[in-house]
């Protein structure tokens, strides 16, 4: 066999799928059905969404070996993430570890895991990585074989029993497992000294003790930035808004005047990401060029000329009593921003949080971090001089432990706002102890109704996908009702295919394509799942209305959803019965973003239910209060 070692693009990740598969099932041969393996497929659809994060946030690769003598076909691959390395050992700041490494059963025995090992190996010194790591099952000694050839050596000792399984004898003299003794002297203050809390002598096992529970601990830097910015919120909280038009005035002319400052930081960042080998997609997001900059300040300007949320008197009354009440609009104090590597970012977050009276704590993804600093910097100076606190911009510029420091910072930072792809918005959802605003990714969908008018179909359907591909209301799969479907997909089909974009199809779409001459790749179930975040889209016929809604309500992630239409009532029963932060009638999905609905920057698009929903502009960076005026009033 001859066979070639390459790196994986994202689009090549559904061709080590049945590796995965394959992996999973040999699971089950070393270590029996009993213990906790996952269905192949669900567990394929965690780990394709964590290799999709690491390749878009440059925090992993994944390298194919492909048969050259059979048209490419992957017969092996290793994934091999980049990590922090820990508070134990001193491996480094950044350590890899190797997650995956299957071969095709037909393809061993000809050196195919030793060049990935290789490979992988190349990839970490290159990055001048010390360590790395990887898990086998203890009782996979063809793995531990390959592994130990390869170098590695027995480190930590991995062990599982299930909670509910038969108590394990514990031996007293066992250090390990013998019953805690608790000296009198570290007792609670319950009960006197020799006693325990329950009145028992001096011996207790752990049962009988409650441990404590830790508590988060905010890293330096992160208490630095806290304390720093929640006195710059109160001195924003009562700030003008004529001073903080001053301050957004500032910023917008310092970013166009340091322009050139700002975009040699940019191309560090985009030689950086050209050597590493991110994909396009993460590439165009970090990319800053005269026009996205220009932009950007306009974006700022745009927010001087707009509305004051602060202040605002959401609703009030005069009571019988006489009592005055009203309840008003005020900043949130400190934000803090957890997001990808988007540049524009920084900037909007800084301009909305400046408008709305909030600080705001940014962190932003490393593979921006040159611009970052440089957008932070000039963006900082320009405050000061307008006369306000330049800690009402900070940058964190730390490894892992800052950001799950940020998020666990309750009562330094008021509310968190990720925004990027699924898996850094779950992490920042789930081990957050500050309130979060949940920005959903973007599995877009456009649906061609039987009544929709065709050239304005093709028009929009192309626009959704290709204007801007990589952002989050870009359409990713279109649905075609059943009755168009022979005289829309031959128009659409090679009109996406000439604007380079890869389609994934179901049978229906299968057969028209090849009618036409434009390939298409059959679809499958993580295909409607997916968020391509690039030039790639599924494709599905659907019998009508009512199969188009179901498959929108399966699949979507509640950010945007269009249908094209001269139908009426299909326009109402979509706008009414399809739930998503954004529904759309005969309009692209780009069209969701708080600048073309007039917001001004936007912070980010709300796909939750609770506090804000759709796209984040000002008024959604502010909470209330109640105002009481009395005149010596008391209740009886």
């Amino acid at each position: 066999m001859r066979f070639e070692i390459m790196r994986a693009h994202i689009r090549d990740l559904q061709r080590v799928k049945p590796l995965w598969k394959a992996m999973l099932l040999r699971y089950v041969d070393v270590i029996g059905p009993d213990l906790p393996v996952r269905d192949p497929n669900a567990a394929w659809a965690l780990r394709h969404e964590e290799y999709l994060t690491w390749l878009n946030d440059g925090a992993g690769v994944v390298y194919l070996a492909v048969d050259t003598e059979n048209n490419d076909k992957v017969v092996g691959y290793a994934a091999l993430h980049f990590t922090s390395s820990g508070s134990a050992f001193d491996m480094g700041q950044w350590c890899g570890e190797l997650e995956s490494l299957a071969v095709a059963e037909a393809a061993r025995g000809c050196g195919i895991g030793t060049r990935l090992i290789e490979a992988c190996r190349s990839e970490l010194k290159r990055r001048e990585i010390t360590y790395w790591s990887l898990e086998t099952l203890a009782g996979n000694a063809e793995a531990k074989r390959l592994y130990e050839r390869a170098g590695f050596e027995p480190f930590m000792l991995r062990m599982i029993r299930r909670v509910d399984s038969p108590q394990a004898q514990i031996r007293a003299d066992d250090p390990m497992t013998a019953p805690l003794v608790i000296p009198a002297g570290m007792l609670g203050q319950s009960g006197t000294a020799g006693e325990l809390p329950g009145g028992g002598a001096g011996v207790a096992t752990v049962d009988e003790v409650p441990l404590p529970v830790p508590t988060p601990t905010v890293v330096p830097t992160v208490q630095a930035a806290g304390d720093a910015a929640r006195v710059a919120a109160r001195r924003l909280a009562v700030a003008t808004s004529a001073q903080k038009n001053r301050a957004l005035q500032a910023m917008a002319d310092a970013v166009a005047a340091q322009s050139p400052r700002i975009l040699d930081a940019n191309s560090r960042d985009l030689e950086r990401a050209r050597v590493k080998g991110l994909p396009d997609s993460l590439v165009d997001r970090i990319r800053l060029d005269q026009g996205r900059l220009d932009g950007i300040a306009d974006a700022l300007r745009d927010l001087v000329a707009l509305p004051d949320p602060v202040g605002h008197v959401v609703r009030g009354s005069t009571l019988p009593n006489g009592l005055q009440i009203r309840q008003v609009r005020v900043p949130f104090g400190v934000i803090g921003m957890i997001y990808e590597a988007r540049p524009n970012v920084t900037v909007d977050a800084a301009g909305i949080a400046m408008k709305s009276g909030n600080a705001v704590i940014l962190r932003g993804g490393s593979a921006a971090s040159y611009s970052n600093r440089a957008l932070v910097a000039t963006l900082r100076e320009a405050i000061e001089r307008a006369g306000l606190p330049a800690d009402a911009v900070h940058l964190l510029e730390g490894g892992h432990d800052e950001a799950v420091s940020l998020m666990r910072a309750r009562g330094l930072v008021d509310v968190i706002v990720p925004r990027g792809g699924a898996k850094l918005i779950e992490t920042v959802v789930t081990q957050s102890t500050v309130p979060v605003i949940e920005t959903g990714s973007g599995n877009v969908h456009v649906y061609v109704d039987a009544a929709a008018e065709l050239g304005k179909a093709l028009e929009i359907v192309v626009n959704a996908k290709t204007q801007r591909p990589s952002v989050c209301n870009a359409a990713e799969t279109l649905l075609v009702h059943a009755d168009i479907a022979a005289r829309f997909l031959p128009l659409v089909l090679p009109a996406l295919h000439e604007q380079s974009v890869k389609i994934h199809g179901d049978v229906a779409t299968i057969t028209a394509a090849a009618g036409v001459g434009v390939p298409v790749l059959e679809a499958g179930e993580l295909d409607w799942a997916c968020e391509y975040h690039g030039l790639e889209i599924a494709v599905r016929v659907v019998a009508d209305l009512d199969e188009a809604m179901a498959h929108v309500a399966r699949y979507s992630t509640g950010h945007t959803e269009a249908i094209v239409t001269e139908d009426r009532t299909a326009a109402r029963r979509w706008t009414s019965e399809v739930d998503a932060a954004v529904v759309m009638v005969n309009s692209s999905t780009r069209f969701t973003d708080g600048g073309e609905f007039g917001f001004g920057a936007e912070i980010g698009i709300s796909t939750q239910k609770l506090h804000a929903r759709g796209p984040m502009g000002l008024p959604e960076m502010t909470s209330t209060k109640w105002i009481v005026e009395g005149d010596g009033h008391i209740r009886s």
